[in-house]
């Protein structure tokens, strides 16, 4: 089995940035649902607007 070092090395080699992981582990399960929720808001916002745009 290999070291939880030699994965991560393996990941973030591989374009993964494991930073965000552990930033976003340390959020509780609440707090990890409201970014979600404020970032698929924004998603939406843009997308509507994109629409509004295209006519």
């Amino acid at each position: 089995m290999e070291k939880p070092e030699a994965i991560h090395e393996e990941a973030e080699t591989y374009g993964i940035d494991i930073s965000l992981i552990r930033s976003n582990l340390r959020l509780t399960p609440t707090e990890r649902l409201r970014r979600h929720d404020k970032t698929l808001n924004t998603m939406k916002k843009l997308r509507d607007a994109m629409e509004k745009k295209r006519g």
